[in-house]
């Protein structure tokens, strides 16, 4: 019964971001954000399980913290878009997010859609250039480099609150155990 919930869930969720259109505009939709080969191929090397380890910087009086946690990501059944289940430790209390993925063919990048354990949701750009990947947000930058061989992704997380000043509030180490 959990499994048709939450498949109904992210069901309604891409409903409401891709809209609730007639078949027309929906075929239209699917035909123009068809990931182009060159960038699925891109996107293609976060495809797999990662084990991750993370900082977590001590600011707004919260102490430091670690994280250690495991990444998901997969395709969705039609290949456009990749599905994203983060899950980890901080202090002994477990947490999961979740994230979706969809080439933006006005862009040319990709758009991000984060759910956050807070019950929040943002929307990123994620761009990818050879090894260099930023999901850009309203409020937070995140910065990977990945090494040459697709196993290891470096990450910096940054915050700000004026858009242009940004403060270090996490980086990490993804490990990646095994493709999909």
């Amino acid at each position: 019964m959990n499994k048709i919930i939450f498949a109904s869930g992210i069901s309604f969720v891409l409903l409401f971001f891709t809209g609730f259109r007639g078949l027309e505009k929906t075929t239209e939709a699917i035909e123009n954000n068809v990931i182009p080969k060159e960038k699925k191929e891109l996107l293609k090397k976060i495809v797999g399980r990662w084990i991750t380890q993370t900082n977590i910087y001590a600011r707004n009086g919260q102490p430091a913290s670690k994280v250690i946690g495991s990444d998901i990501w997969q395709w969705s059944p039609d290949g456009n878009f990749t599905f994203h289940m983060g899950y980890g430790i901080r202090d002994k209390s477990g947490f999961g997010a979740m994230e979706i993925t969809g080439y933006n063919s006005k862009t040319g990048d990709f758009d991000s859609y984060n759910f956050n354990p807070d019950g929040s949701f943002e929307m990123f750009t994620l761009t990818i250039n050879n090894n260099i990947w930023i999901w850009n947000g309203k409020e937070v930058r995140t910065t990977g480099v990945m090494d040459e061989n697709g196993k290891i992704l470096t990450v910096k997380h940054e915050i700000t609150n004026d858009g242009k000043t940004y403060e270090l509030f996490m980086d990490g180490v993804l490990t990646k155990g095994a493709d999909f």
